[in-house]
């Protein structure tokens, strides 16, 4: 064998092997893609979990969430500001869902899922009034996504905000 069928017999071991390589990233890459939307997955749920435990422990909050999504208007100083805190929170964890969405880091069956539960918040009377006066403090497309898909949809005829009360 001569020098240069050596070098061709190399050469195409050498192509093989970064073939072989590429494919081997590409597998990395798909396990690394489906760990992140895992990840992802849970941590949006964990947000969400947490914030409705948070609820339950506390009935006088509970009281007062729901007082708040019935009329908003009817909140004093105190509970209005308790109110915006904890609906800045369930909307913070919203707006984080939706661009993980976006991104393609939740799937989305699960952020129907979500959508579903943000649909049910600010479909009620005060959570139209919440995000007619706190929409402002988040990212533009969801905001939009928010005023032109969500509040717009007639809502699940099943859907009662945190059980309280029947949307109409």
């Amino acid at each position: 064998m001569t020098l240069q069928e050596i070098a061709g017999l190399a050469e195409i071991a050498g192509a093989l092997a970064v073939v072989i390589s590429l494919i081997y990233v590409g597998l990395q890459v798909r396990q690394n893609t489906s760990a992140v939307q895992s990840a992802t997955a849970q941590a949006v749920h964990d947000n969400y979990a947490a914030w409705y435990i948070n609820l339950s422990n506390d009935p006088s909050h509970n009281d007062l969430v729901i007082k708040g999504l019935k009329d908003y208007s009817a909140l004093d100083q105190t509970e209005k500001a308790r109110f915006i805190d904890t609906f800045m929170a369930f909307s913070s964890y919203g707006q984080n869902a939706f661009y993980q969405w976006k991104q393609g880091a939740l799937s989305p069956q699960l952020w129907l899922g979500w959508e579903s539960l943000i649909m049910n918040l600010v479909g009620a009377p005060g959570g139209k009034d919440f995000w007619k006066e706190r929409g402002y403090t988040f990212g533009s497309e969801y905001r939009a996504y928010i005023e032109e898909v969500i509040m717009k949809k007639a809502p699940h005829p099943e859907a009662k905000p945190l059980g309280a009360f029947k949307l109409e």
